[in-house]
């Protein structure tokens, strides 16, 4: 599925930022509606792929003639082969890369790489060659949600807290909620990505795909009836327990069923993959390449934490005692200040301790969701 610039014959390249096919040799630009396909009647249905498998994980992904695929997108693995042409069904339209390689990678340096506890071996690989970008494939759907739940929650009465019983139950239409229609991408990562602004999105055209990798769906409609009924499930069960004043409240038992309206649109929304492997192990930053969202988070180096704890450390006992021999000597009759100063350097203390706290368990969260809690379902994968 190649596609040649009329005026050299070089291959024609989509660039996120001009939104424009553009040629690598000559600089033609192309608007991809006015690139003729001469097999428009073959391809009404399906389109032609290559695709390649990664032998270290089993992932499968899909890409133009124009892409020359190098290493894996999911785990990183240089070990990927082209293993066949096949002929993939077409999505029904697709949101453009908006986002350049060069932003995506950017941004990730601006949130990440300016912190000094990210190893340098890290930093060094954030290099453009060490991007990829991905359509996934989303199913987009309406449905008609109802539920009910039995909540639990210890309230205080008579001076002390019995556990009281609540019920909920209601119904709600969602619309337009994407359900993310691969099951290598880990639901909980593709939620992170969101939002995506569908009214952006074009009939699907292959040549925005040249250049890019691409995925296809490989859920059933029981997986997407599965994955949408769930997702509503969260969804309703966070708004009933604000409803409920209690504390400890928990969802004890629940029941809903979900009923999807019309026909669910399948669509293809771009993601910018940075993957790379450190210390024997894939990690993967995603970047939404239509708003530049960044999801996941990067190894540190444990020594420059802990150096930048003891310094911090050392530095505020250093000035408590300080503080202390003033008030001891009497020095100059600022007792009072001095009082003031130790309070108000134990609130800062307590407050930056308590931070750090909520902070590293954020980031072992990503840490987990980036690497460890399986990004990417390679076994489910392998084994399909």
């Amino acid at each position: 599925m190649a596609v040649l610039c009329s005026n050299c014959s070089g291959r024609l390249i989509f660039n996120p930022a001009s939104q424009k096919l553009e040629c690598a040799a000559c600089g033609s630009m192309f608007s991809p509606e006015d690139v003729s396909d001469s097999m428009a009647d073959v391809h009404s249905k399906y389109y032609d792929t290559r695709v390649y498998t990664c032998a270290h994980c089993g992932a499968e992904v899909v890409t133009s003639d124009t892409e020359v695929s190098t290493f894996c997108v999911y785990c990183g693995n240089p070990a990927i082969n082209f293993s066949r042409i096949a002929k993939e069904y077409r999505p029904d339209g697709l949101i453009p890369f908006k986002i350049t390689k060069e932003e995506a990678l950017s941004r990730v340096k601006s949130k990440f790489l300016k912190n000094p506890i990210i190893p340098k071996e890290v930093k060094r690989k954030a290099v453009p060659e060490n991007i990829r970008g991905i359509y996934v494939p989303y199913w987009i759907i309406n449905a008609r949600f109802t539920e009910a739940s039995y909540i639990s929650g210890d309230v205080e009465y008579d001076e002390c807290k019995e556990k009281w019983f609540f019920q909920r139950a209601g119904n709600c239409n969602f619309k337009n909620m994407p359900i993310d229609g691969s099951n290598i991408l880990n639901d909980s990562v593709s939620m992170k990505l969101e939002p995506y602004y569908f009214d952006a999105a074009v009939d699907f055209d292959e040549d925005y795909l040249n250049g890019f990798y691409s995925n296809i769906s490989d859920m059933s409609y029981s997986d997407l009836r599965s994955s949408a009924a769930f997702r509503c499930h969260d969804f309703f069960s966070k708004e009933s327990l604000k409803t409920v004043i209690a504390d400890n409240r928990m969802v004890e038992d629940t029941v809903y069923w979900i009923d999807i309206q019309d026909d669910p649109l399948y669509l293809m929304l771009p993601v910018w993959f940075f993957t790379f492997i450190y210390k024997g192990e894939p990690h993967t930053i995603l970047i939404n390449g239509q708003t530049g969202k960044v999801v996941g988070t990067m190894p540190w180096e444990k020594k420059r934490i802990m150096s930048v704890f003891w310094s911090t450390f050392f530095l505020v006992l250093a000035v408590m005692t300080a503080l202390f021999f003033g008030i001891v000597f009497n020095l100059g009759g600022l007792e009072n200040l001095y009082n003031l100063l130790i309070v108000i350097i134990l609130i800062v203390a307590s407050g930056v301790f308590t931070s750090g706290i909520v902070g590293l368990n954020k980031i072992m969260k990503n840490i987990k969701l980036t690497k460890e809690e399986d990004i990417f379902r390679f076994v489910k994968k392998r084994q399909a």
